[in-house]
């Protein structure tokens, strides 16, 4: 049996090496994503924290190009009577503003830095139909995703939320 030259194993190692990265953005999304934080700025300068300081949240991109989201307040109240469909008012606008998601296709300008969420469903109904564009930027396992800017109780507000990699 012969033995390889030296250098056929470093090439070899080198073309494993590059498979097992991904080649592009788009692919280096795919997975399960934790919210760590997720903080608005508006245009005065003041801070806001929509879901309070410790907002739960997860963020999911498949390789067929779908995605979802989901963000909430982690200490909303239950309702009273046990039933999703009598909550009272108060319950109602609680549990609706403690609560964001939506869900769609994406697709990623690599270029610009821009991942656009084509929103199919959410609970918030002006999305439907919409192309969510969200800038991005990759930081190991750190994705951080920052809004243009939004109308939101009454002032345009850019959002910046970071995620984590699930394992």
């Amino acid at each position: 049996m012969s033995k390889l030259p030296g250098w056929t194993l470093v090439v070899a190692l080198v073309l494993v090496m590059t498979a097992a990265e991904p080649a592009d953005i788009g692919t280096r999304l795919v997975g399960c994503w934790r919210l760590v934080s997720y903080e608005g700025k508006s245009a005065d300068g003041r801070i806001t924290l929509d879901y309070g300081p410790t907002p739960h949240g997860r963020l999911m991109y498949d390789a067929s190009g779908h995605m979802s989201v989901h963000l909430l307040t982690p200490d909303r109240k239950k309702f009273a009577s046990g039933d999703f469909l009598r909550p009272t008012p108060e319950e109602l606008r609680e549990a609706f503003d403690g609560y964001f998601g939506y869900y769609g296709r994406y697709t990623v300008d690599e270029k610009a830095g821009i991942v656009t969420h084509h929103v199919e469903g959410a609970a918030y109904p002006n999305y439907i139909g919409t192309g969510q564009r969200r800038l991005f930027k990759l930081e190991g396992d750190r994705l951080i995703l920052k809004t243009p800017p939004e109308r939101a109780a009454g002032n345009d507000v850019i959002y910046s939320i970071v995620w984590q990699r699930e394992k």
